[in-house]
């Protein structure tokens, strides 16, 4: 009878001891949280307060229990369990950060018992997380002229806004090393401002000019700043590519127009165009003549000089030519001119004739025979008329 009572006994202990290893089973879930947000649990409330350090993996959370017996705000490290009110194991919670997406959101682990129910997740109010109050700088380069010439001048802008509604702290920009195709002038590396606020902005202009032709690849820069809670952020601009074409050059086309023949004693016009049909200003134009054979046909002003020439520009001019021996004569202009560095030559020619003395005289040479003859017959008529 004594043996019967005893497992009667056992049977109620170990019936009792599952129903209670029933009620302390522990479950749990994951909840993506933004600032503001909160999960709900019978009667605990835990809520995101702040992502304090991204780099740190620190997160503020608040617990709270419904008629005031816990309201606990703790600093939590990332991958480390906290309890609240004696932990999940007892009646209580153990709450979890697991990621940090950025600094407005985080993925938080609640630990429970089973029989609690359900936890829910409450999203904050419109504009409660706080985005919009956190600090977020765009950031642009740009070249002036981004099909340039060897031997241009290039202005390269850096601009740099906070399009945020945060202040923006210890703004950094890490423009790439210098591209190999250009020299570096003046201005670099560029400096910005070491704070903005929200809706300012901020630029920053250097000089390089292109050396060697080809096509560049602008890698983007980074622009790296950290908000009121010194959490860095890094934002970086676009790529582009920059055609370097070959040096754009001068050239200068010179065309010799004479009146036509001079006569021996007299003068006549030679009219000289220089007309630039290169990509770039001729300078110091210097225009010197040459006539061959020397010494019977004389020029004056035939020598000009300009200071400079822009592309697509012309400069005309004429001189007088007098002839002092008849014969055939080459004129032969000689054109030097410079681009900024280099000095180039043209050559231009034309030939002018100067003709021999007309002496009028000879013309009546010509008549003297048709008066004999008429003087003749004139005398014959007479002889015959008697």
């Amino acid at each position: 009878m004594r043996l019967t009572y005893l497992m009667v006994l056992i049977v109620v202990i170990l019936t009792s001891s599952q129903a209670k290893d029933s009620n302390n089973e522990v479950t749990f879930s994951d909840f993506t949280l933004y600032t503001g947000d909160s999960v709900e649990i019978a009667s605990y409330t835990i809520q995101l307060v702040e992502v304090q350090s991204v780099r740190d993996g620190i997160v503020v959370i608040r617990a709270t229990k419904s008629g005031g017996a816990l309201d606990e705000q703790r600093a939590l490290l990332q991958n480390n369990a906290n309890s609240f009110d004696g932990g999940s194991e007892n009646g209580g919670l153990t709450v979890t950060i697991t990621d940090i997406f950025d600094d407005q959101s985080a993925k938080v682990r609640v630990e429970y018992p089973k029989d609690m129910g359900i936890p829910r997740k409450q999203t904050a109010e419109s504009g409660s997380k706080g985005p919009g109050s956190q600090p977020v700088l765009a950031v642009e380069k740009s070249f002036d002229n981004d099909n340039p010439s060897v031997g241009s001048e290039v202005k390269v802008t850096v601009m740099v806004k906070n399009i945020g509604g945060g202040l923006a702290e210890d703004i950094v920009v890490d423009d790439q090393p210098p591209l190999a195709n250009f020299v570096y002038i003046a201005g670099y590396p560029p400096k910005i401002k070491s704070q903005l606020d929200p809706g300012e902005s901020d630029s920053a202009i250097y000089v390089i000019d292109a050396v060697k032709e080809g096509t560049v690849k602008v890698p983007p820069i980074e622009v790296r700043y950290s908000d009121s809670k010194k959490n860095t952020k890094s934002n970086e601009s676009a790529p582009f590519n920059v055609v370097i074409a070959p040096k754009s050059m001068p050239d200068l086309d010179i065309k010799l127009n004479p009146s036509g023949s001079i006569p021996l004693g007299q003068a006549g016009r030679l009219n000289v165009s220089l007309y630039n049909s290169g990509k770039a200003t001729a300078y110091k134009v210097e225009i010197k003549s040459e006539i061959e054979p020397s010494g019977g046909l004389d020029a004056t002003d035939l020598d000009k000089s300009y200071f400079e020439i822009d592309p697509g520009a012309m400069e005309s001019y004429s001189a007088e030519l007098t002839g002092r021996s008849s014969g055939e004569y080459t004129v032969n202009l000689k054109v030097s001119y410079q681009d900024g560095n280099d000095v180039l030559l043209k050559e231009g020619s034309t030939t002018i004739v100067v003709l021999e003395r007309e002496y009028k005289y000879l013309y009546y040479l010509l008549i003297l025979p048709l008066l004999a003859v008429s003087a003749w017959l004139i005398k014959r008529y007479k002889e015959y008329k008697y």
